[in-house]
Formats: structure tokens, C-alpha cells, sequence
């Protein structure tokens, strides 16, 4: 039996789960790598670049939490547009979120689980090889399989990995910065200076482009705000509290890991790797590895749970394709059933586009950069966090002009400091890859423009 409302099944603790465990995913392991060679090695760079990049997420969601206490309904970000900037908006950044945004970091998760699968057993196998698109391909049916069956387990499985992914990072800040000052590597970590050679023009952009990936998809519990009880407390403080969690776990994590190895082998590929087992022993190697694909696995799972529900939350507003049969909900699941199979169906078409086309996938820390054709840097899985922190700016706009009822610091500082991060970031964007970033323009103009034919459509059948 079908129907067309979802129950209020989630807690504040799985609540905040989602953020945090959105965000927590396999870059946090390795991201300090390209973060520490960008900077040179420099520790207050690093993490003033993690400060940064975690104050333009916490400025953004927090605007968002105070949309979420005021707004009941169903669709998260679609809801709050809605209103501010009208139903066609909503529209496009519903399209954007369903097409683009939670199938890309769905479909890099799925090879990235694979692939460290594959070391984790000791496959003899390139990365890009047959069985490695299998094996991802398998994770990510089977995290589509689980959300459609049993959205209950999909949660309980977010909670569980949520706290699984943050014993090793925590464990490294901790444990890595005593060892550090107890040995002297941060001493003389401290004292580390770059070769001039390997110097790059505003080291800090790329640092802070880094961080940002590895902060995005804290937007994705909005997505599931109707489904959160008390939600009218529970969001702005789940949104809050994972956030600053986030934030803290992210520089503890970075400190620990300077304190670790030196700055020399940590700025290199595997150098995080090499880090863990400086403190914790070579044997700590493979409980990092099975770490880490619990960790991606958590985060696809997140990615999964948001997505399979945008394009219901386009449905119930008559709009996308066949919204009247996309919007009925299963009575035995509580789930969208059409909704998340059209999820799947753009998480396999990304996972082509992307993988299929990439030439160089043997470092990690360079995950996000796909070689289309030549030096092109198409990263569609990269730059999509930015287009939707750019698709945000009308909101912050609309919240300053609309939201008379809030108080100054609400309705317009947080706000103005959103749409700097936003501009900074975009700027940042073309700043560090122009034509990867014109490439994806052009592609998610098509994107767009699939989208506004459905529209056409939608208004012809009312």
C-alpha cells in the first residue's frame, strides 16, 4: 500500500549523526596530505584553513537551522525556498540536489570504498580495473538496498558508523599530539621549511578548497527535516552541535597528525597512513583501512538517505518527472520507493560519467580531480559543494529582506557572512581551476536545462 507522508522516526542523536557523519567521510584520512604540501608544511596554515572552511559551513547551516525552527514540511532546503525565492527555484535546487549533488559523493564513496577494499585484502589490481567498478558498484546497490528495505536499519547503520569513523581521528589528535611533544616532532615539524621549488601561489586557496570538500554534506539532514521529531528544536540543534563537532575533530585531527611523522613524509601520498603507524604500530595499518571503509560507507549511506528522497521532495510539489506516481511512499517501508530508484538511476549516471572517463586515479589525495580530456579538471563531485554554497546566495538575500521578525544577528550578519564565504569560495574555484570550472558550467547548464523541460511539462498537465 502506498501513501504520501513520512513518519517522524529520528532522534536529536541520530539527527546530529547525519551531519556529522555526512560530512566525516574517507578525506578527513587523507585530505592533511595535499593540505600540508600546499601549505608548505606550516601547521597555523592548516589550520587556519580548517578554521575557515569549517566557519563558512557553520555561518551557512546556521542561517539554515533557523529557517528549519520556524518551517515544518517536507523537502529541507526546498521547503525554506520555497517561500523566500518562490516554488520555481525550490524547483532547480531540488534538481540540483538529486541529479548532481548527492549522486556525485554517493558515487565517488562507492569506488572509494572499493578501492580500499581492494588494499585492505591485498588484491594485486590497479584501482581502475574491472573488478574494483565491480565491487564499488556492488556497495552501491547495497546502500540503495538497505535505505529502500528498512530506512530504520539505513539510520541505526548511520548512527553506528557515525561513532565508529571518529575512534580514529580522535584517537590520532590525541594520541599524536602527546607523542609529538614527548619525541619532538612537533618541534621540529615547527621549524620545517619548504623548498622554494615546491612553493605555490596562494597556498592557502587550495588549502581551504580542501577543507571545504571535506566539510560538505552537512545540508543533507534538511533533506530528511520532516522526518526528525521535535523538529522544531532538534534540527537547529542538531545542525549546531554536529557542526562544532565537526569543526573540533577536524583540527584535533590535524594537530595529532603533525605531531606524528615528519611534516616531510606527511605532505606526500600514504603519508597519513605512514603517520598511523608511526604511533600505533604497522599492524594498526589494517584496523586504519577497515576504519576508513566504514567511514565511506557511513558517508555514502548519508549521501543515500538525502538523495533518495529529493526527488520526492520535488513530487509532492507537482513538479519533476511523473510527480503523482514519485511522491506515494510505501506503508510497510515508509519510503519513496520511485524517488530513491530515480536517485540510483543518476548515482549510476554520474558514477559513469566520472569514473569511466578519469585517466588518473592512483593518488588519493587527488581523488576529486578527473582528467576529461587532457589537463582538464572536470570534478564535478568537487565543484558541486561550491555551486550549491553559490545556489545559496539568493536564500541569505531573500533571508536579509524577508525575515523582518528576526533579530539583527540572525537576519543579517550571519547571513552577509555566508554570502562572502560563498563569493570567496567561487572565486577560490576559478581562481585555482578556470577551466575545470567552465567545463562543469557547461554541464550542469545541461543538467539545468533537462530540468526546465520537466517544468515546461509539469505546467502543461496542471
Amino acid at each position: 500500500m502506498l501513501e504520501q507522508n513520512l513518519q517522524k522516526k529520528y532522534g536529536l542523536l541520530t539527527a546530529i549523526c547525519l551531519v556529522v557523519g555526512a560530512v566525516i567521510g574517507s578525506g578527513i584520512f587523507f585530505v592533511n596530505e595535499t593540505i600540508f604540501a600546499r601549505v608548505g608544511g606550516h601547521l597555523t596554515e592548516a589550520i587556519i584553513a580548517w578554521l575557515i572552511g569549517g566557519a563558512i559551513m557553520f555561518v551557512m547551516m546556521w542561517v539554515w537551522g533557523q529557517l528549519a525552527s520556524g518551517k515544518a514540511g517536507m523537502g529541507g532546503l526546498l521547503e525554506y525556498t520555497d517561500d523566500l525565492l518562490g516554488k520555481t527555484y525550490s524547483y532547480f535546487l531540488g534538481w540540483f540536489l538529486g541529479t548532481i549533488l548527492y549522486p556525485a559523493f554517493v558515487a565517488v564513496l562507492a569506488w572509494v570504498t572499493a578501492r580500499f577494499t581492494a588494499t585492505l585484502f591485498g588484491w594485486d589490481m590497479v584501482f581502475t580495473s574491472g573488478p574494483v567498478w565491480m565491487l564499488a558498484g556492488v556497495y552501491l546497490v547495497g546502500i540503495y538496498v538497505m535505505n529502500v528495505i528498512s530506512p530504520k536499519l539505513a539510520g541505526f547503520f548511520q548512527v553506528s558508523t557515525t561513532f565508529i569513523k571518529v575512534i580514529p581521528l580522535i584517537l590520532m589528535g590525541i594520541v599524536g599530539l602527546i607523542v609529538g611533544i614527548v619525541n619532538g616532532t612537533t618541534a621540529e615539524n615547527l621549524t620545517f621549511v619548504v623548498a622554494a621549488e615546491n612553493a605555490v601561489s596562494n597556498p592557502l586557496f587550495y588549502a581551504i578548497l580542501s577543507t571545504v570538500f571535506a566539510y560538505a554534506g552537512s545540508e543533507e539532514v534538511l533533506m530528511m527535516s520532516s522526518e526528525i521529531k521535535n523538529r522544531e528544536k532538534n534540527l537547529p540543534r542538531a545542525i549546531v552541535v554536529g557542526s562544532m563537532v565537526i569543526i573540533a575533530i577536524y583540527v584535533l585531527y590535524t594537530i595529532g597528525v603533525f605531531g606524528a611523522i615528519d611534516v616531510e613524509t606527511l605532505a606526500t601520498g600514504g603519508g597519513v597512513t605512514a603517520a598511523f603507524q608511526r604511533v600505533f604500530g604497522d599492524a594498526f595499518g589494517s584496523v586504519l583501512m577497515v576504519f576508513v571503509i566504514i567511514s565511506c560507507l557511513g558517508a555514502m549511506n548519508s549521501a543515500m538517505m538525502a538523495g533518495s528522497r529529493a526527488f520526492y521532495a520535488l513530487a509532492i510539489r507537482g513538479k519533476g518527472p511523473s510527480p503523482d506516481y514519485v511522491k506515494q511512499v510505501d506503508a510497510k517501508t515508509d519510503m519513496p520507493p520511485t524517488s530513491a530508484a530515480i536517485s540510483l538511476l543518476f548515482c549510476g549516471i554520474i558514477f559513469f560519467i566520472v569514473f569511466a572517463n578519469a585517466q588518473d586515479m592512483s593518488g588519493y589525495p587527488y581523488l576529486y580531480h578527473r582528467r576529461w580530456f587532457g589537463d582538464v579538471n572536470f570534478a564535478v563531485s568537487s565543484l558541486a559543494p561550491v555551486t550549491l554554497m553559490g545556489l545559496y546566495i539568493p536564500v541569505f538575500v531573500a533571508v536579509m529582506v524577508k525575515q523582518k521578525e528576526w533579530h539583527v544577528f540572525n537576519r543579517f550578519i550571519m547571513p552577509l557572512l555566508s554570502i562572502i564565504g560563498a563569493l570567496a569560495l567561487i572565486y577560490m574555484v576559478f581562481y585555482t581551476n578556470a577551466l575545470g570550472a567552465w567545463w562543469y558550467l557547461a554541464f550542469f547548464s545541461v543538467i539545468m536545462g533537462i530540468a526546465a523541460i520537466f517544468l515546461v511539462v509539469n505546467k502543461k498537465e496542471t
